[in-house]
C-alpha cells in the first residue's frame, strides 16, 4: 500500500504544535475549515457505504493545510459485524460513540457513530488536546458510561458549541446528519471571531 505523505503530519501532532508555553491558539477561519474538510470526507466516506469505527486525530493527515482521512483497516462494510479489540479501544475510547462500549454485543456501529467521533474532534480542535487526556483508561471509560463530556472551552462561539454536543450525544437519534452538521458549518463561517485560545 501507498500513502501519501502529510507534510504537517497527524491531526494530534498539528494541534499540538500551535502550543506555546502552555497556551493553544487556533484562528477561528482554519478551524472551521479543518472541521468541514474532515465532515465532508466522511460523508464521502459514509456515500460510499463506509463506516470509519475509529475517527480520531492521528489518523486524520494534514498535508499543505488539506486534511485526509486516513487508517482503514477497523472499517467495515454497513452490514458486517463490529468487533473491537483491547489495543484500539484503549487507544481511542474517549471518540467511541459509548452505545458501541456499553452494548458491545448488541450494537451495530452506523453513521450515528461516526458522528459522535466528529463531535469529540470538533471539541478538541477548541482545546488543542485529547478529551480527559490526563486521565486512566478505566476513568475515561466511567466518563463516558455516565455521558460527562468535556467543558467547554472559554469563548467558543455558542453555535459552534451547541454543534459539537449534538454530535456528541449519548443517543444516537439525536445527533445531526452529516448534511445538517455542513449547514451549520457553511454558516459558522461566516461568524466575526478571530481565534480560540485555550
Amino acid at each position: 500500500m501507498v500513502l501519501q505523505y502529510a507534510n504537517n503530519g497527524t491531526l494530534r501532532e498539528y494541534l499540538w504544535a500551535k502550543q506555546n508555553n502552555g497556551s493553544y491558539k487556533i484562528s477561528w477561519i482554519e478551524l472551521i475549515q479543518i472541521a468541514k474538510e474532515i465532515a465532508n470526507g466522511l460523508n464521502h466516506l459514509h456515500l460510499n457505504g463506509i463506516i470509519h469505527q475509529g475517527l480520531h486525530p492521528k489518523n486524520i493527515l494534514i498535508n499543505d493545510g488539506q486534511v485526509m482521512i486516513s487508517d482503514f483497516s477497523m472499517n467495515k462494510q454497513f452490514d458486517d459485524i463490529f468487533i473491537f479489540t483491547s489495543s484500539n479501544t484503549q487507544e481511542m475510547v474517549a471518540y467511541i460513540d459509548p452505545q458501541c462500549l456499553l452494548n458491545e454485543k448488541r450494537f451495530k456501529p452506523n453513521r450515528k457513530s461516526d458522528v459522535y467521533s466528529l463531535g469529540v474532534l470538533f471539541w478538541e480542535l477548541t482545546s488543542g488536546v485529547s478529551p480527559f487526556y490526563k486521565l486512566s483508561f478505566v476513568d475515561k471509560m466511567l466518563r463516558i458510561a455516565n455521558h460527562n463530556i468535556e467543558k467547554t472551552v472559554t469563548n467558543t462561539p455558542q453555535g459552534y458549541v451547541n454543534l459539537y454536543k449534538r454530535c456528541w450525544s449519548f443517543e444516537p437519534d439525536q445527533r445531526p446528519t452529516l448534511d445538517e452538521i455542513s449547514i451549520v458549518l457553511e454558516k459558522l463561517a461566516d461568524v466575526t471571531f478571530e481565534f480560540i485560545i485555550n
